[in-house]
């Protein structure tokens, strides 16, 4: 008895796998699908007529598709919000034929659509034409979907392509530069020192007096800068002067005479990255000493971002001063201002 019923699982065990077995294709084969329109997959809104485009793939059968063989199209989007939508796939328009023999189109709905051939189509490359819904009120989906292929015939084959709408396959990574502009007028050794006096002493006839600062510049400003330079007055006592030198005259000895002489930075543009780029120094201040002007006046500019963070990338100001014999006695003084223009 025990034996029996044995028996009777075991027979209707074989019985299962075998319905199982004839069930499934005889034989399936995986083809590799690719893209003839769009030629890359992308989908974006030169290839859509009136919500839909028009995708086109192809493969390489494994074996012929008989008449009445169906190749079932399935769309799959990325996007779940896509999938609600309620156009159906369609035929490409003036499209008959897939594999260059007849087909007709069946099953259309807003995921699977069938094409059936007419005819046989024999082994070898081939493609099909769907017509796929890509717009919801006239605004391109953005994800993708995948189109795979399933056919009906005994020894079927299959495989799926992706394609990409609005940007799908896309990720746009953005950062944002704040703009930087920082203007110091500086010790001469030390650039962390702001300094807003230059003492040029007790004058005497033997020598020639001056002092130091140095002008420190740095930008991201894509022009980069300029920087002008004017005073309220001569060098004066309030009732005397001292007189200016000519321009590109250097201050001489025992010669009466006061002006500044600009010294550039010789590095700290930007130039092709390396920041090693000179300052330029506006004529007439590149040649000798000058009259520090009273009227606003170009003195330093630089057409790309200036890092100056060293005494080779700052600019060196230095006033200069002498006297003769007919100078009045006096305390002098002069007012001098800077002016950063960047140029973003």
């Amino acid at each position: 008895m025990i034996m029996n019923k044995y028996y009777l699982k075991l027979t209707s065990f074989v019985a299962l796998f075998a319905m199982c077995v004839v069930m499934l294709p005889a034989h399936a084969d995986g083809v590799t699908l690719s893209y003839v329109t769009p030629a890359d997959g992308e989908i974006d809104s030169t290839e859509v007529t009136a919500g839909f485009a028009e995708v086109t793939f192809g493969w390489t059968s494994t074996n012929e598709y008989v008449t009445g063989t169906d190749v079932l199209v399935t769309l799959t989007w990325s996007d779940t919000n896509v999938t609600g939508s309620s156009t159906a796939l369609a035929a490409c328009t003036g499209v008959t034929t897939a594999f260059g023999e007849p087909v007709s189109y069946s099953g259309q709905t807003a995921d699977t659509i069938v094409i059936t051939f007419d005819d046989t189509a024999a082994v070898g490359a081939g493609n099909i034409c769907v017509r796929v819904p890509v717009e919801d009120a006239g605004v391109l989906y953005e994800g993708n979907f995948s189109a795979s292929v399933l056919t009906s015939n005994a020894d079927a084959d299959y495989g799926a392509i992706e394609y990409y709408v609005g940007g799908g396959n896309d990720v746009l990574v953005d950062a944002s530069v704040q703009p930087t502009l920082e203007f110091a007028i500086v010790d001469q050794t030390n650039l962390a020192l702001e300094t807003h006096e230059c003492h040029l002493g007790v004058l005497s006839m033997t020598d020639v007096n001056y002092c130091n600062y140095r002008l420190k510049v740095s930008t991201n400003a894509i022009d980069g800068f300029q920087v002008s330079v004017e005073s309220d007055d001569q060098l004066g006592s309030g009732y005397a002067t001292i007189s200016d030198v000519g321009v590109s005259t250097a201050v001489a000895t025992g010669t009466e005479g006061y002006g500044f002489a600009i010294f550039g930075a010789v590095d700290g543009g930007m130039g092709t990255g390396n920041y090693l780029d000179p300052i330029t120094v506006a004529a007439p201040y590149n040649v000798n000493d000058n009259t520090v002007p009273q009227a606003p006046t170009l003195l330093v500019s630089y057409t790309a971002p200036f890092l100056g963070t060293s005494t080779l990338s700052t600019t060196l100001v230095q006033h200069k001063a002498a006297m003769d014999a007919g100078t009045p006695v006096g305390y002098y003084q002069q007012n001098v201002t800077y002016r950063i223009t960047p140029s973003f």
